[in-house]
């Protein structure tokens, strides 16, 4: 290991170590009076058994990545990448549900029966079963009206497509109980137990289609945040080496935020975020032809894709007209083309949607801004110290071990990709207008792995794979481990 590695990765070691002694000894979760994440209660008890295994598929994970490190420093083909690239999503896969598992009682699994259901932690489910599964489409063309008169909570801030998803997998179950019943059993032990607690918890029994719908939901939840790892890859592929990207990729599995907010949707967006960077990074590539049009509007329709569940793709557009306008290598006029194909690609979805439903998307998103502005009202916060305690918040969800390799990086700024570069601007400007003074490793999580290639190159530049990759993703399974047995960000609550 080089000596800038080796000191780097001490580094990162003594702020795991200092975070996972302060939080204990009372280090504040947020700021005091205004919102800090739960800390575990002490009735759920610690699986020491699971922990350790999580432990070992840590350092297995770790072993991996060092391994693919090493097979992409070398020149070869794209079907190797490819191969290599298909491990490393199941790997990702594997590792997020034995970290998960790892978390003490009623926060391992369990809550995959439980964080859908209960309105305190989401609430889209409970809206879709008793307003609008009836009758989908009335609801939806009444939601501009519906949506005026909802909370500055998770309901009015929001567009209808979580109701709707909810919705479409109960229709599903309910059609198909045959589907329902092999989703049951396929599910893992703790999930069942959750949901024989959910039935005591609700005074009713849970039927075979909302069981169905609210575990196909965690699994589809688990799926596209572990399989961000494609689009990432792919998104940093287009600036960095194999082995830069692969380095960039392999950093997310283990992500605190990434594992902690499962099953919430918030997981699922880093998938869709990722996705029309990547799209977008391949558009900006000077090349001839309609791919790069095609390329944009896919990525204007990802987003518009994504809009439908969370106006937070709104800075993700911001994010790809800045991939559009950092490359140089094009003219003004066809980055200024690029950027308009990537609007027609999101506007054309939504004029369809406004055509066939008359639910007018503008009037929605109007509401859900004007809800969203009425929280800070409601539940006043001090903008100076949100300001301070954003982006530490910010590196800790990412990962310590990232967000040092994302710090070094900017030792080049020059050499920085221009999603990461994008990503670092748009989240300045996030956090300095005050748009979220608090929960960011929530809500910033769909702009995490973008900065992700920031921290790849820096690995890659210094030489710093496979040895410095495996110390990295060592610690990064390590914090994510030991802060799931200490903070509680969703349901149950204790």
């Amino acid at each position: 290991m080089k000596k800038t590695t080796l000191v780097l990765t001490i580094v990162q070691a003594a702020i795991v170590v200092a975070v996972l002694l302060a939080i204990p000894a009372g280090l504040p979760l947020g700021v005091p009076g205004q919102w800090e994440w739960m800390r575990i209660s002490p009735k759920f008890a610690i699986p020491w058994a699971w922990l350790a295994l999580g432990a070992l598929f840590v350092i297995g994970y770790a072993s991996f990545a060092a391994l693919g490190a090493r097979a992409l420093s070398t020149a070869g083909s794209r079907w190797r990448e490819a191969r290599w690239l298909v491990g490393l999503a199941s790997a990702s896969l594997v590792a997020q549900v034995a970290v998960t598992s790892a978390a003490p009682d009623e926060c391992d699994l369990t809550k995959w029966a439980y964080v859908n259901f209960f309105t305190g932690s989401a609430g889209y489910f409970t809206i879709a079963r008793d307003q609008a599964q009836g009758d989908a489409w009335r609801f939806l063309a009444d939601y501009p009206r519906w949506i005026e008169s909802q909370d500055s909570l998770h309901i009015g801030t929001h567009p209808p497509g979580l109701i709707l998803a909810q919705c479409a997998l109960l229709r599903v179950m309910s059609d198909h109980p045959g589907l329902a019943t092999n989703l049951e059993r396929l599910e893992p032990p703790s999930t069942a137990e959750g949901f024989r607690q959910l039935a005591g918890i609700a005074r009713r029994p849970v039927t075979r289609a909302e069981r169905g719908a609210l575990f196909a939901t965690s699994l589809i939840t688990l799926l596209a945040c572990a399989l961000v790892v494609i689009p990432l890859y792919l998104l940093a592929r287009v600036a960095l080496s194999p082995r830069g990207a692969w380095c960039a990729a392999a950093l997310w599995p283990f992500a605190p935020s990434a594992i902690l907010f499962q099953p919430l949707a918030d997981t699922a967006y880093p998938f869709l975020a990722t996705s029309a960077l990547a799209l977008a990074a391949w558009s900006a590539r000077p090349r001839r032809g309609p791919w790069p049009i095609v390329l944009a509007a896919l990525a204007g329709g990802v987003m518009a894709f994504g809009s439908a569940f969370t106006l937070a793709f709104l800075p993700v557009g911001v994010m790809v007209a800045l991939v559009f306008l950092l490359e140089r290598e094009t003219s003004v006029g066809s980055r200024l083309i690029r950027i308009v194909a990537t609007g027609v690609g999101y506007v054309v979805p939504w004029l369809a949607i406004w055509l066939v439903t008359a639910a007018n998307p503008l009037t929605i998103a109007l509401w859900n801004l004007h809800h969203h502005a009425r929280f800070y009202d409601e539940y006043p916060r001090s903008y100076w110290r949100w300001l301070m305690v954003n982006p530490a918040e910010l590196l800790l969800a990412l990962g310590a071990a990232s967000s040092v390799w994302c710090l070094w990086s900017l030792a080049r700024p020059r050499g920085i990709p221009r999603s990461a570069l994008a990503a670092m601007l748009v989240l300045v400007v996030v956090n300095l207008t005050g748009r979220n003074l608090g929960e960011v490793a929530r809500l910033w999580m769909l702009f995490m792995p973008a900065l992700l290639p920031a921290a790849g190159g820096a690995l890659d530049r210094e030489g710093a794979a496979p040895a410095g990759l495996a110390a990295t993703t060592a610690l990064l399974g390590a914090q994510t481990l030991a802060l799931e047995s200490m903070i509680q960000v969703v349901y149950p609550v204790s």
